[in-house]
């Protein structure tokens, strides 16, 4: 397994990192909306058949496998375009009335109440945990030369997850005993593999601060933004993790050898994105 995980990322690493920082804009939009994609279609057909199951067991689930994740994903298409052409800012009218329409589609898709909002309450989860976070990386790519803000991103998140998972497979539990982070959601994470890969967050931060001459940031900028991010980003790995065990599927797809689906991989960016955009945009004179 291991192996397949790093030839996986051996490949998949320089293709993704010469996309953003040799491909022109229209191509990288082309990308991201890919990628929104796949996260609307994973995140959509995990949790909205498991919504229907816990919510309206009874009911009949009617209209087909393909028709709700499809009017999730021509959502969230609808409101990114539209996002990548306005001001941050200015996102906010579209991203209210995707969200909006989420909730009508869904909720008047069937006369059985507990189906409707079931349906509602899945679509609306799957558009925003699936869209938002990849306006907020469209907004990174426009922030600097050499996709500098996208790099910083991709360290923060693939550098902690990394730290993660090395710290936890060579000291988990030797520092804090049996104390596990999260038990209920992800069994096998544990303290030790969490602030290890905090820790691995900050230095690639650093370092990559450095390669840019601290063009970047201020240093206390950067640590912030590791720090925080790379918080998130774990949080963003358990809520994928809740999401699978609510749903009762070991992985989000099949996309990726070694990664399972696509969320599987990406979980962190989409909760690491937005902070990190955040940070940046807000402490820029």
């Amino acid at each position: 397994m291991l192996k397949t995980r790093l030839i996986t990322a051996a490949i998949l690493l320089p293709v993704v990192l010469g996309l953003f920082i040799f491909g022109p804009a229209w191509f990288v939009i082309a990308f991201i909306t890919l990628c929104m994609t796949l996260s609307i279609y994973e995140a959509a057909t995990i949790l909205i058949p498991a919504f229907e199951k816990r919510l309206a067991p009874s009911a009949e689930q009617a209209g087909g496998k393909y028709v709700f994740p499809g009017i999730t994903i021509a959502l969230g298409i609808a409101m990114l375009l539209v996002s990548a052409n306005s001001a941050p800012e200015a996102s906010t009218g579209i991203i209210a009335l995707g969200s909006l329409t989420a909730l009508l589609i869904g909720a008047f898709s069937s006369r059985n109440l507990d189906l409707g909002a079931s349906r509602a309450f899945s679509m609306l989860i799957s558009l925003t945990y699936g869209t938002l976070p990849w306006i907020c990386v469209w907004h990174i790519f426009l922030m600097g030369e050499n996709s500098r803000y996208i790099l910083l991103v991709m360290t923060v998140t693939w550098m902690g997850d990394t730290g993660g998972y090395f710290g936890g497979r060579y000291y988990g539990g030797k520092i804090f005993g049996g104390r596990k982070l999260a038990p209920g959601i992800s069994p096998k994470k544990t303290w030790e593999g969490a602030i290890a890969g905090l820790a691995m967050s900050v230095v690639g931060a650093v370092v990559l601060n450095l390669i840019f001459l601290n063009a970047l940031a201020p240093i206390n900028i950067i640590v912030l933004a590791a720090l925080v991010g790379g918080i998130c980003a774990q949080l963003g790995d358990l809520v994928e993790s809740m999401f699978k065990r609510f749903a009762g599927v070991k992985d989000s797809g099949t996309i990726i050898p070694g990664h399972g689906g696509f969320l599987d991989r990406v979980d962190g960016i989409l909760f690491s994105a937005p902070v990190i955009w955040a940070i940046i945009h807000y402490s820029r004179p």
